[in-house]
């Protein structure tokens, strides 16, 4: 039972993992119709922004904390920096075009990283609060496993909140399917895309901060997660953000207890997962064609 009970526990900080770098994705294609390849790389360079914040401030306790908050906040800037420059010059174009441009991305941004962090991979310390465990009868689950999941289920309902209960994010679910008519209300469109790409640069920042506090910050980390988070993204449904939240759960607890059983295919489960969803429902879990929900 205690074995269960820790597998379970591992699932579900993966699925917290895997829900923060992918929904900015799925929020960006459900709204503005833009895959974004480099998105993981963005989330590779939020963790050196943290690490680097983390080891500027060491001196204090609150430092992992303001690291984080620090970093989200540079990392919305560099997200206004890259719209202008990139991103609105590729709103509408073809699916290619879109991977091609955003694609370049990624390898500009893995150069910067390279040059200005250098190859070998970085630690940073865990906070007080995090370096411990929580005893819970015979099972001790880690502080900041507990703390990825907390982020993930926060930073979930706000967004959902965000998109269901203002009237920006009715806006914003509008964009995709009746883009034409937003200019015709006296709603400037473009401002739509530019805080929908902020809010899904803040997620991946929010992922590239946690990620501080389970592994090393390397060149690596982006590129091991990205074709998981697409098969993530395929299984809940392109543009679904409940669907990002569902398959989530479901690789992550399945990766969890497959590695288990078979260590070296946990990865090609997911895959399999993926691959039977195509072939069974195209759309995904809950995925509908042109709508964000």
């Amino acid at each position: 039972m205690e074995l269960i009970i820790s597998q379970l526990f591992s699932g579900l900080v993966r699925s917290a993992l895997y829900f923060l770098v992918t929904s900015g994705l799925t929020l960006l294609f459900g709204v503005v119709g833009t895959l974004n390849m480099s998105h993981f790389s963005l989330y590779m360079v939020a963790s050196y922004v943290t690490w680097t914040f983390g080891n500027l401030l060491r001196a204090y306790s609150v430092s992992f904390w303001l690291a984080g908050l620090l970093s989200t906040m540079v990392m919305c800037l560099f997200a206004l920096i890259i719209e202008f420059l990139v991103m609105r010059r590729i709103y509408g174009r073809q699916l290619g075009e879109q991977l091609l441009i955003t694609f370049a991305l990624v390898f500009i941004l893995d150069d910067l990283a390279k040059v200005i962090w250098g190859t070998t991979p970085l630690y940073l310390p865990k906070p007080a609060l995090l370096a411990g465990v929580v005893g819970w009868g015979k099972v001790s689950l880690p502080a900041s496993g507990i703390f990825i999941v907390v982020l993930g289920l926060l930073s979930g309902l706000a967004t959902w909140l965000i998109l269901a209960r203002t009237r920006l994010g009715r806006i914003s679910r509008a964009a995709y399917s009746y883009k034409e008519m937003l200019p015709a209300l006296g709603i400037p469109i473009h401002r739509v895309y530019v805080f929908m790409f902020a809010l899904s640069v803040v997620l991946a920042t929010l992922a590239g901060v946690a990620w501080t506090v389970l592994g090393m910050v390397d060149l690596g980390q982006a590129h091991s997660l990205l074709i998981e988070c697409f098969c993530v993204m395929v299984i809940g449904g392109m543009g679904s953000f409940v669907g990002t939240a569902v398959s989530s759960l479901i690789c992550g607890i399945a990766y969890s207890f497959a590695i288990l059983i078979v260590p070296k295919l946990a990865t090609a489960f997911i895959f399999f997962l993926a691959g039977a969803i195509l072939l069974l429902r195209p759309w995904g879990l809950m995925g509908k064609v042109g709508r964000l929900h």
